[in-house]
């Protein structure tokens, strides 16, 4: 092989790399937004469960409460003789 040969062999070689990199650099670029997209997506959801959570609880708050007030005010009625 010749000194030419080498050299332009070499020249191939890393214009060969250098796309390699760049489809690297785009894919990495390209999983990244979409990761970004995915968090943003799971920090929604997880502010919208607890949200949900917290009207549960409270739901759950006032359905006892009522039901305690029920139970109160059987317990103040007079039973029939």
């Amino acid at each position: 092989m010749t000194p030419t040969d080498r050299t332009t062999d070499l020249e191939r070689r890393i214009v060969e790399l250098e796309v390699k990199v760049s489809f690297q650099e785009r894919t990495i670029d390209d999983l990244d937004a979409v990761l970004r997209a995915l968090a943003a997506r799971v920090d929604a959801l997880e502010r919208e469960q607890t949200r949900e959570q917290a009207r549960e609880r409270e739901a759950a708050a006032l359905s006892a409460a009522s039901t305690a007030d029920v139970l109160a005010r059987l317990d103040d009625e007079e039973l029939p003789e």
